[in-house]
């Protein structure tokens, strides 16, 4: 039996808030690459994690992701894998 691979949203603390994201995976197939959107302030934020090992996934486009996001890298990484 293959595993379903579906788009997923997670809530994650950061300080006093509580931030949204949307992952939706590129390849149907397997998990490799996810495109994350979430919002800081007013403005909305597309970036890519990518895993090359199956094991951890890392953000690959840090200048397109909001660097007060960058530290819940492995927390989204936990998120895909589990999914």
């Amino acid at each position: 039996m293959t595993q379903e691979i579906k788009k997923f949203n997670i809530t994650l603390p950061l300080e006093s808030q509580m931030i949204h994201f949307d992952l939706h995976p590129v390849n149907i197939r397997e998990k490799q690459l996810y495109q994350v959107y979430t919002r800081f302030g007013d403005k909305e934020y597309r970036f890519h994690m990518q895993t090359e090992d199956g094991k951890n996934f890392k953000i690959t486009d840090r200048m397109s992701c909001p660097k007060e996001y960058i530290d819940l890298e492995a927390n989204l990484s936990e998120a895909i894998i589990n999914s």
